[in-house]
């Protein structure tokens, strides 16, 4: 392996998922502008395959699906993306796989896995002629620092040399100049179970885990969102079990193979996230995204430069603004009868009274008569909050009924209106994701942006409207219960044994005993409880610091620069050698996605000078 100190420069991407995959794609894009005729070497690390990295490997079930429709999935940054460098235009996964959708819509995870190391092979198959590619299988464990001459740097000193990049692998370090950190969601180490019992997760649904859940057995399931669909499709029709619908467009009904466990699920909210709101015409093509009324770049960006601005009292009310215009414009359009204003008149208004949340909620109580039409997101956020219920059956009852009726609203033909609100939280979150990676927000206030945008992930990020409709067969079959909202788990004893027991405020006196948890969640981000060899090195040298509030509370994000992602140390060191790049959303095609303009951005900072 390369381990010069000549004249070539080496960069190292640790991670080569999307994320790091991405970058290597804008690194070898922007050469031969920046680079000429110089050699680089470019390393990769990942003990994974290139391009899918962990989670969107081949090798998993094709059950799991993702939750984004394949047509507004891509990784080419197209002529839309306003970056320095140059584009390069190519299919959405859609395109690429070109076969038959799950839902008419949504590709498996392991074929998306196929899309993305197609990208990498395409992208590195014709290197410039300057560039040498390492791939290396290998979990990187640290990074240390050496003088230019290769060495150890003498105590005390911090040298501005190379960095020698140290794999699991066996293989000798080699040496890089610049970094990228760029290893995903993370995973964070966990307390064991105590004796006897069986703890999953939290974490991907993991099948081979799942595997051996013993049939008919009951589990408590911690989390209603996407893991738990995940982990709902391998236990149930990954054991046999079969959906089938009585007549055309009737209900979804589910046969029992009889190798399902029992599963007992909730979570804070004790309800499952809202499906995506169903597609038109598998073959229509997908709407260009609607630029923001009120919540814009500038108008975000002017009221952060206010005195002692705070997200939640000067941007959020903007966000509010733009959702609520989202919601009643769909309704006076989908459904006229519902309102008593014409439409005209009411946008006058509402552009006049945005900035003023309490004369908008009297405007819509003028405009929409039904409360149940007016947008109401605690409601949405919390639909069981406040409820007390005597008997599980009601429990069950309610939580069906629920499920059934977001099901017919964003599947029945009055979705519109659920579409439009989704569009909304799109399109405002892709404004706050563009301050956060702009530098824009303060350690302090992108926290906040995340705790009040969590409605968004909510009710926008669900799953695909057939496992919507899957789950609900399922509760109505009896292998799903609910345990109820504000679900509390502990330990406890059981005769002579312990087991996991299950509580929700919400149904007193009803508890759910099993000798297996499932953590059907990702665990929050917590630099200090990192599983990652590198982070751990990293943090106890103090080279990395978690971030933290101004109220000295754990951020759950690393402390980074600014829009230049280099890590800042323990000690207020900004390492400018290396870079931080967290995970993201896949981009949409024709959005002027941020996911690409900041790789884009990421890419020429490592190859500048």
């Amino acid at each position: 392996m390369n381990r010069q100190v000549g004249p070539a420069r080496s960069l190292c991407v640790i991670g080569c998922g999307p994320r790091g995959t991405s970058i290597v794609e804008r690194i070898l894009a922007n050469v031969p502008a920046l680079y000429g005729d110089r050699p680089l070497d470019l390393h990769v690390v990942d003990p994974y395959p290139p391009g899918a990295g962990r989670t969107w490997r081949t090798d998993q079930p094709g059950l799991l699906w993702m939750n984004s429709a394949a047509e507004q999935v891509t990784l080419y940054p197209d002529a839309s993306v306003d970056c320095a460098g140059p584009p390069r235009p190519g299919p959405t996964t859609a395109g690429w796989l070109d076969a038959p959708l799950h839902d008419g819509a949504y590709a498996a995870r392991r074929d998306q896995g196929r899309y993305l190391r197609h990208f990498f092979d395409t992208v590195t198959r014709e290197l410039p002629a300057t560039v040498r590619l390492y791939v290396h299988r290998a979990r990187a464990v640290d990074l240390r620092r050496v003088t230019a001459d290769g060495l150890p740097p003498a105590p005390g000193d911090t040298p501005a040399g190379r960095q020698q990049v140290v794999l699991d692998s066996g293989e000798a370090p080699f040496l890089a100049d610049r970094v990228v950190l760029a290893q995903g969601h993370l995973e964070t180490r966990t307390d064991p179970a105590p004796p006897g019992l069986t703890r999953i997760g939290p974490g991907p649904a993991d099948p081979d885990a799942l595997a051996a859940v013993p049939p008919g057995e009951p589990v408590l399931v911690r989390g209603l969102g996407l893991v738990f669909i995940d982990c709902l499709a391998l236990l149930t029709e990954g054991r046999g079990g079969r959906f089938v619908r009585t007549a055309p467009g009737g209900p979804l009904r589910y046969l029992p193979s009889g190798r399902e466990p029992r599963l007992y699920a909730g979570s804070r909210r004790g309800v499952p996230l809202p499906p995506k709101p169903a597609r038109g015409a598998p073959d229509a093509p997908a709407a260009a995204p609607a630029a923001p009324r009120f919540a814009t770049l500038d108008a975000c960006r002017a009221r952060l430069a206010r005195p002692a601005a705070a997200f939640g009292r000067d941007v959020w009310p903007l966000v509010l603004a733009e959702l609520g215009w989202c919601h009643y414009r769909a309704l006076f359009a989908e459904r006229p009868a519902r309102t008593r204003m014409s439409r005209q008149d009411f946008e006058d208004q509402y552009a006049l009274l945005h900035t003023d949340p309490e004369r908008l909620a009297k405007l819509a109580r003028e405009a929409v008569p039904d409360p149940a039409d007016r947008l109401d997101l605690d409601r949405l956020a919390d639909p069981l909050a406040g409820l007390r219920f005597d008997r599980a059956d009601d429990l069950q009852r309610q939580v069906r009924g629920h499920l059934a009726e977001v099901l017919r609203g964003r599947t029945g033909p009055a979705r519109g209106v659920a579409t439009a609100l989704v569009d909304g939280l799109q399109r405002a979150g892709a404004v706050i994701e563009e301050l956060w990676r702009a530098g824009d927000l303060a350690a302090d206030q992108v926290s906040e942006a995340l705790g009040l945008f969590a409605i968004g992930t909510h009710l926008s990020s669900g799953p695909p409207p057939l496992r919507a409709e899957q789950l609900l067969a399922l509760a109505e079959a009896g292998v799903v219960t609910f345990v109820g909202p504000g679900m509390r788990v502990e330990t406890a004893a059981a005769g002579r044994r312990t087991v996991y027991r299950a509580t929700s405020p919400a149904l007193p006196g009803v508890a759910h005993e099993a000798a297996v948890l499932l953590d059907a969640r990702l665990a929050a981000p917590a630099p200090e409880r990192a599983a990652d060899p590198l982070l751990r090195a990293l943090l106890s040298r103090g080279e990395l610091a978690a971030e933290r509030t101004a109220d000295g509370a754990a951020s759950g994000m690393l402390r980074l620069s600014g829009a230049g992602l280099h890590p800042i140390g323990a000690d207020g060191t900004e390492h400018r050698d290396r870079i931080v790049a967290g995970p993201a959303q896949f981009p949409r095609p024709g959005t002027n996605a941020v996911y690409f303009r900041q790789n884009d951005a990421i890419a020429r900072s490592l190859l500048g000078d």
